[in-house]
């Protein structure tokens, strides 16, 4: 049997002790753990964010695999603290709405944790106090039950979906990478289910694209103009907006959540 794996999805940032606090953690209390920063590099309660790194960065992690996510982590009777096992794995976090999205509100596998008593009297860390207790025990063989009490139903938060107008639809940026990539919160499947074979526009301030590019090189007009903003299909299958060799987001003035319209001729 393999040593455990723990990942860890946060918005702590990489400037203070908090990343190296929890690894200690979970070095000391899980014998030859491998743990593995997805990222800490969320912005700060940004969950849609999170929802999207959870999505697309821990599902492929093999059997066993503990996940702590740590974004909006502060407890209450509405946003309890939970583990979610899913295709084998365990996901630790806050029900604050990040779980609905990434699982599904109803029909899951989840316990609220009521039965693991946190490392200190102060509940201001609960990833180091708590999380990585849990994680310990998780990765011991503790059944999910004996954590405490199961729940099948995750508390669902509004999210910013794809909204249908009268031939057009609103979609949002919901990813932003390091390149200044932005992923929008539609799928090139779903996008071409609703498009339906029709030509379509979107807009990006006074900028118009009508066609679809299959890489960040583009067409030979493209290349010839690296300022020209491309739609293409990232890795997460999600429609992005993108520029060869340049940053959309900065050049474009492209926000997390931003509201863009595509228009269908």
């Amino acid at each position: 049997m393999g040593s455990t794996i723990v990942t860890l999805t946060t918005d702590w940032g990489y400037s203070d002790f908090f990343a190296g606090s929890v690894k200690g953690k979970l070095y000391s209390y899980i014998p030859g753990v491998q743990v593995v920063d997805i990222t800490h590099g969320i912005p700060p309660y940004q969950l849609t964010r999170a929802t999207f790194v959870v999505k697309h960065a821990c599902m492929g992690f093999p059997p066993g695999t503990i996940h702590i996510i740590d974004v909006c982590s502060s407890q209450t009777k509405e946003s309890p603290f939970v583990v979610v096992e899913h295709n084998q794995q365990y996901y630790i976090c806050t029900d604050n709405g990040l779980p609905a999205s990434v699982f599904g509100a109803e029909g899951v596998n989840a316990v609220v944790i009521d039965n693991v008593a946190q490392e200190s009297s102060f509940f201001t860390f609960a990833a180091r106090d708590l999380f990585c207790k849990v994680a310990a025990m998780l990765a011991g063989g503790t059944p999910l039950e004996e954590l405490g009490f199961k729940t099948d139903t995750l508390f669902r938060k509004s999210s910013f979906a794809t909204a249908m107008l009268d031939n057009a639809i609103k979609i949002h940026v919901v990813y932003i990478d390091a390149y200044g990539n932005c992923d929008l919160n539609i799928t090139y499947d779903e996008f071409e289910q609703i498009r339906a074979g029709r030509k379509f526009e979107l807009q990006v301030h006074e900028v118009k694209i009508n066609n679809l590019s299959y890489g960040y090189i583009g067409s030979e007009e493209t290349r010839m103009r690296r300022t020209s903003l491309m739609l293409t299909v990232s890795s997460t299958g999600h429609l992005q907006l993108a520029i060869n060799i340049g940053n959309a987001a900065q050049m474009f003035n492209l926000q997390y959540l931003d509201t863009l319209l595509v228009k269908f001729f």
